[in-house]
């Protein structure tokens, strides 16, 4: 949540320096002014999500100044957010996944910094976590004899996540051999610290996960692309697609529901590749296969 306002408040400081550049007051924005500047975040090749976020933000802005008495009219009222296409998430496959978890690979040769990286890793993709979610994850918050973890979501929203046997070594060797050694009682209670004592901050993490995966893998991924692999394994092992809502924290079945897309895509390819004359499956071996659908995720 905390990080949501921050981004809410960059976006405005944003709009409102556009303006002081173009010497307009706020009060004073026109709907050419907003235009003008969705055209310039465009033009900066922001995706359509970001902008209509934006826009959002400089809607609610301009109505609370009319609310307010501090303007005469909203420059935003007849404007349209964009289109948004339907996006497709982007996972790793199995063997990837594997690679990336592989601890035989240690990046650092501090062996206390490689288990809690490697933690880290083990928790992203056994429950689904997000960034906010994990760097607020508190000890209490993990119950290693149940196997399960209470995450706290958008808007304050609990949820329960079963930890696998991997994650749940993982964080108990973490706990005693490391996080026992760097508390200083400055962390309040929170799961992932630093040598000092202090939580882990967001921009620490996603830079963790994009190192191991440059040294592991041959790719730079964010967290997030990890959930949306927790969210496609479990669609492939057969869970329904309410069980993965509550378990990625879903507040709609539509948001879930992306990840579809995904299996018959995939469904298509495989036809595909064995139905037609020449599909993979009839021309190459399976050594020459393999690379190929490695490369393409599916």
């Amino acid at each position: 949540m905390e990080s949501s306002v921050k981004d809410y408040l960059l976006d405005l400081k944003s709009y409102l320096q556009f303006l002081k550049e173009r010497s307009v007051a706020p009060a004073a924005a026109t709907m050419e002014d907003v235009l003008t500047y969705l055209t310039y975040l465009h033009q900066r090749r922001l995706t359509g999500a970001t902008i209509g976020r934006r826009l959002t933000v400089i809607r609610l802005f301009h109505r609370f100044l009319v609310r307010n008495g501090k303007a005469d009219q909203d420059p935003t009222l007849h404007i349209s957010g964009p289109k948004l296409a339907e996006t497709i998430p982007l996972f790793l496959t199995l063997e990837e996944m594997d690679h990336l978890l592989n601890d035989e690979q240690p990046l650092t040769k501090d062996p206390d910094l490689s288990l809690r990286n490697q933690t880290i890793l083990e928790l992203f993709y056994a429950c689904g976590l997000r960034v906010g979610e994990l760097v607020g994850l508190k000890v209490d918050q993990v119950d290693l004899e149940t196997g399960f973890v209470r995450v706290m979501g958008k808007g304050g929203k609990e949820r329960l996540v079963p930890l696998g046997r991997s994650a749940r070594q993982a964080i108990a060797a973490y706990l005693n051999q490391v996080r026992a050694k760097w508390d200083r009682g400055r962390s309040g209670g929170v799961l992932m610290i630093t040598k000092k004592g202090l939580p882990l901050r967001r921009e620490t993490v996603i830079r963790i996960v994009e190192r191991y995966a440059l040294w592991r893998i041959g790719k730079k991924i964010s967290p997030h692309k990890i959930r949306h692999t927790f969210a496609t394994h479990l669609l492939y092992g057969g869970a329904g697609l309410r069980v993965i809502q509550e378990l990625l924290g879903h507040s709609q079945i539509t948001t879930t529901q992306r990840y579809t897309h995904i299996a018959r895509l995939s469904q298509l390819k495989e036809t595909h590749r064995q139905s037609h004359p020449l599909g993979e499956a009839k021309v190459g071996s399976d050594e020459e296969r393999e690379p190929m659908e490695r490369q393409e995720g599916l």
